[in-house]
């Protein structure tokens, strides 16, 4: 078998940036059949020529219902697929289920599960006597008083079953605890990707040092490739992503000993195939987990290690869900080093100006500005802690001095954001 012809079922397909992905796909030879919630963007994907058909399918949150209602759909529709694959976080487990169901090829339900909880990646980790911080569930204010007592200062709140480090805090203090909490739950309620999820948070210990985003292929329950990208430091006490670049500049040591902890922990987990996305941190203490992720990494992530090593991810992902063996040719050195840096409004008010400029890369890729604000949009900025994401800018040049350079001359000239109901 080969992927040109298969018929590969896409659960749930995300944000409209993931269309690239979908678009991949179809390069590849696979004829696309997406199911999702009626009424969602992905419906375009097939008079758009990308997707051969799109089903419609109830979403509850609840990942059994759900992967009943996917399995129901595709009997309706009289589809059988070669695979059931997702690169959604929050369709996850759902995909999981119908690939079980249907008997084809995927990570076990439980591992999927694991990694969805960060309590349950907490407790593998600890069952499979890895380094892990300690944490707790917390349902209610008092019990974030009680699990505080016991995890200390600093400490990290976060949800149980979170994305994009929405609603995640640092908290320094038990004075503190109230209004992070609050502001948490607040960030957690505005956030639709989470709309269907029953969500607790956990409390964890906080992890100091630097982190970096690790990426994984997995064929046969052995890692065959992996890709490391350098996290910048992040505006605590919330944990918004500022930038990444790939490769990382950091000590190659330390990073190696990360790397290696992260295949045994999705190894411990039982995850046996495909591209899994893990974050982790160097500390004072030694390489620690932050989250694992049963799935590529989201972004232009594919994009950025196909720039740099040659590999794409997408291509490993849908090979691994048909059960096919992985052919990857990496290159020994890095072909160049891309930025990605993240623009946040800088003021609370209404976004009067978002001015780029046109800059050349030396390096066969990008500049890419991805929009995600409009001009007289209203936008939260540093004091409600939680920023508005503006853009996001992905580049490439020869070395990492470069790029940032590259990327500082893209995002030259600040927006302005005018205080609601000024005259902008």
């Amino acid at each position: 078998m080969t992927i040109d012809g298969t018929t590969v079922v896409v659960v749930g397909t995300g944000y409209p940036g993931k269309r690239r992905v979908y678009e991949r796909m179809a390069e590849l030879g696979a004829h696309l059949v997406v199911v999702d919630e009626a009424g969602h963007w992905s419906e375009r994907l097939v008079d758009e020529g990308v997707a051969s058909r799109w089903i419609a399918a109830p979403i509850t949150g609840d990942a059994d219902r759900d992967a009943r209602a996917v399995l129901d759909a595709l009997s309706v529709e009289r589809v059988r697929p070669d695979a059931v694959l997702t690169f959604w976080e929050m369709s996850l487990p759902v995909a999981a289920r119908a690939a079980a169901a249907l008997g084809l090829p995927g990570n076990p339900v439980e591992a999927v599960d694991a990694a969805r909880s960060k309590l349950r990646t907490r407790q593998a980790s600890e069952r499979a006597g890895l380094p892990t911080p300690r944490s707790q569930r917390v349902q209610s204010l008092d019990e974030l008083y009680a699990a505080a007592a016991e995890i200390g200062f600093p400490a990290v709140v976060k949800p149980e079953f979170g994305a994009g480090a929405a609603g995640t805090l640092r908290v320094d203090s038990v004075e503190s605890l109230p209004g992070i909490y609050r502001i948490a739950r607040r960030d957690l309620a505005n956030d639709l990707d989470l709309l269907h999820m029953a969500n607790d948070f956990v409390l964890e210990e906080y992890l100091d040092g630097v982190e970096f985003d690790i990426d994984l292929v997995l064929d046969d329950g052995e890692c065959v490739f992996s890709s490391v990208s350098q996290n910048w430091p992040t505006a605590e006490p919330s944990f918004q992503e500022a930038g990444l670049h790939c490769p990382p500049d950091h000590r190659s040591k330390p990073v190696g000993r990360l790397v290696e902890l992260s295949v045994r922990t999705v190894q411990a987990f039982g995850f046996v195939r495909g591209v899994l996305h893990v974050e982790g941190k160097t500390t004072a203490k030694g390489a620690r987990i932050v989250e694992v992720n049963a799935r590529m990494g989201g972004g232009r992530i594919h994009q950025i290690v196909e720039a740099v090593w040659g590999v794409d991810l997408i291509e490993a992902h849908v090979r691994s869900a048909l059960g096919l063996p992985q052919r990857l040719a990496p290159s020994r050195k890095p072909r160049c080093t891309v930025v990605d840096a993240l623009l946040y409004a800088p003021d609370t008010g209404r976004l009067a100006t978002l001015p780029f400029a046109e800059v050349t890369s030396r390096a066969d890729f990008g500049p890419f500005i991805d929009v995600s604000a409009q001009v007289g949009q209203e936008v939260d900025g540093p004091d409600r802690l939680f920023s508005t994401v503006l853009a996001e800018v992905t580049v490439a040049d020869k070395n990492l001095r470069r790029a940032r350079a590259l990327a500082a001359a893209v995002l030259r000239d600040p927006p302005v954001v005018v205080p609601l109901g000024a005259t902008a």
